[in-house]
């Protein structure tokens, strides 16, 4: 029997069918055994978040729509193939990596976060429900993209509300392999391509794929912005965090 049974115990009653089949027609995804991880892990969340404060979604229907299904929605126009190795950056509580892992189980991944705490959890969480292709790890997203273990490894790199769009490019472009891509979720205040931010692209070797802009319903908005890596990043990059702030505010 699958782990996650043992912790779920299946509710079968109405708000369960219901989260599944949200879950379900949102995302696109009909694996019962994919749908059951999604919810307990929804759940999971909203008990610890009793103890501590891992996300200011307080409801479990708020928590589902806006973080579980708001990480997947915008994968839909993606092409994520089968041995993608990703890599998901200031992750907090698990979004959006751990959805990610779930609905793209033959992919494997990390997900990076300096809270040991967060940490801890994702792990714990991760091997109650036998999440077995990813993993948390405690470091600093710039101390990474400077670590060879980490450096250029990657098909792919994620991350949602963790900075803005100057700060997630020079610290996701290092980690990233050649012809990979940094998938962003930015909000409406974000869209501001200022002349700055795109001649810090080029400088990085990344390109906008504005075709790939998809929105993300629910009470948080956002959109999906796809960057892709055509050249190999210099090693002067990333810079310290002070640095990187100071310079995207130009």
């Amino acid at each position: 029997m699958w782990k996650f049974l043992r912790k779920n115990k299946r509710r079968f009653h109405v708000e369960h069918l219901s989260n599944l089949k949200l879950i379900s027609e949102r995302t696109g995804i009909t694996d019962e055994r994919k749908l059951a991880l999604l919810e307990s892990y929804g759940e999971t969340i909203h008990d610890e978040n009793k103890k501590y404060n891992l996300t200011g979604h307080k409801t479990l229907t708020d928590l589902i729509e806006n973080l579980i299904i708001g990480s997947l929605e915008p994968l839909s126009g993606i092409n994520v193939p089968r041995g993608t190795l990703f890599a998901d950056l200031g992750t907090g509580a698990g979004i959006p990596g751990i959805p990610f892992a779930v609905k793209y189980d033959e992919c494997s991944g990390i997900l990076l976060d300096s809270n040991q705490k967060k940490i801890r959890f994702i792990n714990k969480t991760c091997t109650e429900l036998g999440i077995s292709n990813v993993n948390g790890v405690d470091l600093r997203v710039e101390d990474a993209g400077r670590d060879d273990n980490y450096r250029e490894k990657f098909d792919l790199v994620i991350t949602r509300a963790m900075s803005d769009i100057y700060t997630i490019a020079e610290l996701g472009a290092p980690l990233l392999k050649t012809g990979g891509s940094i998938l962003l979720y930015i909000n409406e205040n974000q869209k501001n391509y200022s002349v700055n931010l795109l001649n810090h692209l080029d400088e990085l070797g990344l390109s906008m794929d504005s075709s790939r802009s998809l929105t993300i319903t629910g009470t948080d908005t956002f959109d999906g912005l796809l960057l892709t890596k055509t050249k190999p990043t210099d090693d002067k990059y990333p810079r310290r965090m002070p640095v990187i702030s100071r310079m995207a505010l130009k």
